[in-house]
């Protein structure tokens, strides 16, 4: 027998288009099995429909979706509207709670305030903090400052719960009274594409670095140091290191864009890197599970202690170690030497011998690493129910 209905809604792109959608249905999954209802209302880049979409089947969930904002005033309208959620609401018999993944500001304080008339529970999944954005029109960098501002040090507190993808803001709002729980992101181990099967493999060591380092716009929007990586592999391969580099996520001519220098570099990597640029979901697991190591480097800033790596739970769940520095929590993750290896970033040195580490290791110890993490299973869902369950009750 259901216990209700649970709503899901936020900027995430079913069936698996972003990192949100892959939370939000691992999350979904929980509450499932929990015996609720689940009901999601995400975004859609394709659609042409005004408001919410027609009814899909995604992983045995109903799900909506709304147009993503193409203009200024689609995103006026998309930070400060709620109609199409209240009208969902209304459809779905006894609904318990609404979960709100990144909700813009305006929306979700008129959502509060309907939930709050309706006796119905408001959520927030609180996966990121944004610095205040520095390029664009005058208008839009105060819109957006003031929607994190109201949003993260206002609104939250007025939830009746938090679901915290990091250590850095479950301390933040438990630390203020607010009912948080720590949830990093999930999956469902049993999914068959998560299975690798593992094996000794005499090669010379495969790093992969899978994701979008950076806005083209400008390097200071770094997300990833990825120049960090390729320095250092430039520098390992100039002494007579072997191993290769996949990079997934981005062209070469995108990197070279913003790091004109490097051209030294990749070129004395030409034998040992390939860029890929964006590919499928399914595809990027697909080169990850054939690499050995995956390696990513992060400054440390407000973005990367607030939020926590999707590519370091899908590398640990495929059985894949890591090499990556100290950013969010990983450190509650990452063991040495047994699922993978800390970057130190104190010098340009450092991170070569870091990622020598990886490089000196036999067949053997890399295959005894990687059982390390398919055994771990530390990122199923099946292990944050009883969370889920003392969040609602």
């Amino acid at each position: 027998m259901s216990s209700g209905t649970i709503l899901y809604i936020g900027g995430f792109e079913l069936p698996d288009k972003n990192a949100a959608a892959h939370r939000v249905i691992s999350n979904g999954k929980i509450l499932r099995e929990l015996g609720y209802k689940v009901v999601f209302c995400g975004m859609n880049k394709d659609s042409e429909n005004n408001g919410v979409s027609t009814p899909q089947e995604y992983y045995g969930f109903e799900c909506y979706s709304l147009n993503y904002p193409n203009s200024t005033i689609d995103w006026f309208k998309y930070i400060i509207e709620y109609n199409y959620y209240v009208h969902l609401i209304k459809s779905q018999e006894n609904v318990k709670a609404i979960i709100c993944y990144n909700l813009p500001s305006g929306s979700l304080y008129r959502l509060k305030n309907y939930c709050n008339s309706n006796q119905i529970k408001i959520i927030s999944d609180c996966t990121e903090w944004y610095e205040a954005p520095k390029e664009g029109g005058f208008l839009n960098r105060k819109v957006k400052k003031g929607d994190i501002f109201w949003r993260m040090r206002n609104l939250h507190f007025k939830m009746d719960g938090i679901i915290s993808i990091s250590e850095y803001l479950d301390r933040y709002y438990s630390v203020n009274n607010q009912n948080s729980i720590k949830v990093p992101p999930l999956v469902d181990v049993t999914d068959t594409k998560w299975q690798n099967d593992l094996v000794v493999t005499n090669r010379p060591v495969q790093f992969i670095y899978s994701g979008s380092p950076f806005s083209l716009t400008s390097k200071s929007s770094a997300k990833d140091r990825l120049d960090l990586i390729i320095k250092a592999m430039s520098n390992l391969k100039k002494e007579g290191r072997s191993f290769f580099l996949h990079i997934v996520g981005i062209e070469l001519e995108n990197f070279i864009e913003i790091y004109p220098n490097f051209k030294d570099e990749i070129e004395s990597l030409k034998d040992s890197i390939s860029f890929y640029g964006r590919v499928s979901h399914s595809e990027s697991v697909r080169l990850l599970k054939s690499s050995d190591f995956s390696i990513f480097i992060r400054d440390e800033n407000i973005v990367t202690k607030a939020g926590f790596p999707t590519k370091f739970v899908e590398s640990i769940t495929c059985g894949i170690p890591v090499l990556t520095n100290k950013n969010s929590n990983i450190v509650d993750y990452l063991t040495e030497g047994e699922n993978g290896f800390l970057i130190s970033t104190e010098s340009d040195k450092s991170i070569q011998d870091s990622i020598d580490k990886a490089i000196s290791l036999s067949p053997e110890e890399i295959y005894k690493m990687k059982v390390n993490c398919k055994k771990s299973q530390v990122f199923d869902y099946h292990n944050f129910l009883d969370d889920f369950k003392s969040l609602l009750k």
